[in-house]
């Protein structure tokens, strides 16, 4: 079987944590170039990779003739223009959340992907963690009910960064964009539901930071069941980790608990079940540490190339980065206009001066 030729935009951290090194590993692949528009960027990663080319510009590297399939690993204003051009170069594309700033740059994505007939996969490796995946399966099985309602929080201590890409307002959102979009997709496989309204407040903490860094927001969903998401940048640390994550999850006849490490880690998250009369922690075998087969973005990446040699849907599409876009998009309109906003919405393109508008409670 020949290798899936692959190329990857944008060589942050992102890339050499998520990407790079499980390419790199698995037997399928083979990383055929680089593009970062930081030339020593793109060189210095090129060259710890092993990888023959690198480019400054990234349609160089969707013209190369050998190039079958490509992670796009840049801030979130690019992901659309970048998704559109790799499909019309005939490249397959595994996307990093979130998926675009807005819905109409998920629907112009998802069309040019189907146009062209290549597979469009969003990054939410978080549903290839082995902890979240026993998760999904209790709670498909109806072992402990139905869930009813999650309570997820997410933060960090970061007063001082102003500088990133995460704080400012192009990138069409702040750290709920950024975090929550991966508990929408969860909780929405979770629940095996979809959000039919949004209710959220935010602020902007920090002087000199254009969107959110701190936000809750309260979904419904269908069938009934009510959410919370709170994300934060001003937030406490985990007393381990850069980050505390951490959410419990009620069902009709018991309850799970859950505490994540650092995204960069190789653990797994403590999941913790109650199942009406007794609390019980499952543990979850860790396969090797390197390779690590039990790590999500090598598990997220092993399912793509596998999705581009079988060609089979991926287990989260476009459709799935949409979603979470919508409801995000939403919060923020609840935000603005002080009401909840019902789904589905009514695509509309997010501007930078939307934030303007946002509360500030300058620390």
């Amino acid at each position: 079987m020949r290798k899936i030729k692959v190329g990857v935009i944008g060589c942050g951290g992102v890339a050499w944590i998520g990407h790079l090194p499980w390419y790199r590993l698995n037997n399928y692949a083979e990383i055929i170039a680089v593009a970062d528009i930081d030339k020593s960027k793109a060189q210095k990663t090129a060259e710890y990779f092993h990888i023959k080319y690198f480019y400054t510009d990234y349609n160089k590297l969707l013209k190369h003739p050998e190039i079958d399939a490509v992670s796009i690993c840049t801030p979130v204003h690019l992901h659309a223009e970048q998704t559109i051009r790799a499909a019309e170069c005939g490249k397959h594309v595994l996307v990093e959340k979130p998926m675009a700033r807005d819905l109409i740059e998920c629907d112009e994505m998802i069309k040019a992907c189907k146009k062209n007939g290549v597979i469009l996969m969003v990054g939410f490796m978080k549903r290839f963690n082995p902890s979240f995946e026993y998760i999904k399966r209790i709670l498909s099985d109806r072992i402990i009910g139905e869930p009813h309602f999650a309570d997820i929080h997410w933060s960090l201590f970061d007063i001082r960064s102003t500088s990133s890409f995460r704080y400012k307002a192009y990138t069409g959102g702040g750290v709920f964009q950024d975090h929550a979009s991966h508990y929408i997709d969860l909780l929405r496989w979770w629940f095996n539901d979809e959000v039919r309204e949004v209710s959220a407040e935010f602020n902007i903490m920090v002087e000199g930071r254009e969107v959110e860094d701190h936000g809750v927001a309260l979904l419904r969903f269908r069938k009934g069941g009510i959410a919370v998401i709170e994300t934060s940048r001003v937030g406490p640390n985990h007393v381990q980790y850069g980050l505390w994550e951490r959410g419990q999850i009620y069902t009709t006849h018991g309850a799970v608990l859950f505490d994540c490490p650092d995204w960069t880690s190789y653990e797994l998250p403590r999941v913790k079940v109650f199942n009406g009369s007794q609390w019980y922690e499952p543990f979850f075998l860790k396969r090797w540490r390197y390779e690590p087969n039990h790590y999500m973005f090598k598990r997220e990446i092993d399912h793509f190339i596998e999705c581009v040699i079988c060609g089979k849907q991926p287990r989260v599409t476009g459709y799935d980065g949409r979603a979470a876009i919508e409801v995000i998009c939403a919060a923020y309109l609840s935000q603005l206009k002080h009401k909840k906003i019902k789904l589905p919405l009514e695509p509309f393109r997010i501007s930078e001066d939307l934030f303007k508008n946002f509360p500030r409670f300058l620390l």
